[in-house]
């Protein structure tokens, strides 16, 4: 990762920062209740620093200019406003963002990372979106795959680690039950997928709906959908555990966006106003 830029020193200003790639926001002057609620420590350093595995549109990837876009930056810039503080949206890697926060190297992920159970061990959650998971083939689906219940013996991939893979993991099992070859899963970096299902290397990709539905509008023909969206679950803005007092900062400011109506207009931008809440739950999944 390349080393970042210093933030600007005015407190009247939301950055993101992303490689040497920084965008500048104006923020809000008066003080509000999600401002008020921010924790000391967080608001002597004047950042939130925000973690996230870049390479996965429409939620963060870069434009054309290297700059930071998506779903996610924009809710993240938000919200940073609404807590009157800079924001340091940080490209790492996915195995690495649970670390980074648990670690306080980070505040918190905004990664269309699922709220589950699991993670809920480790992280504690501001639910933000909805979404479900989704097969997606070659253009035309060659090989007649039905969705999620057809992946029985093809080859199969994803990102590890993920609600994705476990999905892929339990058809896997079913498949066996019922005397049919388990699919060959192959996991993958989120950039890795699509253009090895293109070149005809492997079968199918189980995605999140959103991202699944990305690649197809901007694939050409190159991808399909195979059967429905399976397993909505909600994504969540993780935080550690032991910081309730941000993670209280923080759900105030989203129900802040929610209700002013910034973030609707944030997802209609981005073409998921269908996978909106509106009460910014905590830890909302199972």
């Amino acid at each position: 990762m390349l080393a970042k830029p210093a933030l600007a020193t005015f407190a009247v200003v939301a950055a993101v920062v992303v490689g040497s790639a920084t965008l500048t926001y104006a923020a809000p002057t008066g003080a509000d209740s999600a401002a008020a609620a921010v924790p000391a420590d967080v608001r002597q350093a004047g950042t939130l620093v925000v973690a996230a595995e870049f390479g996965y549109p429409p939620f963060e990837d870069y434009d054309d200019q290297k700059k930071p876009v998506g779903v996610d930056v924009d809710l993240a810039t938000a919200i940073a406003e609404r807590l009157q503080l800079r924001l340091d949206f940080r490209d790492v890697p996915w195995d690495d963002l649970i670390p980074n926060v648990t670690g306080r190297k980070a505040d918190a992920i905004m990664s269309a990372m699922t709220d589950n159970a699991e993670r809920q061990k480790q992280l504690t959650y501001v639910d933000y979106l909805v979404e479900g998971s989704q097969v997606v083939v070659a253009g035309g689906n060659p090989r007649n795959i039905s969705g999620i219940d057809g992946i029985c013996g093809r080859r199969v991939a994803l990102q590890a680690d993920t609600t994705q893979d476990d999905l892929a993991q339990a058809q896997a099992a079913l498949c066996a039950a019922a005397g049919r070859k388990k699919p060959t899963i192959l996991r993958l970096g989120s950039d890795e997928t699509y253009p090895m299902l293109k070149a005809g290397k492997i079968d199918a990709v189980v995605d999140g709906y959103t991202s699944a539905a990305s690649q197809i509008k901007d694939g050409g023909g190159a991808f399909a959908l195979a059967g429905v969206q399976v397993e909505a679950s909600p994504m969540g803005i993780g935080i550690s555990r032991d910081r309730t007092d941000l993670r209280h900062a923080v759900q105030l400011a989203l129900r802040e966006i929610i209700a002013d109506g910034t973030y609707v207009k944030i997802l209609d931008k981005w073409g998921l106003k269908a996978e909106a809440l509106t009460t910014a739950a905590i830890d909302g999944g199972v």
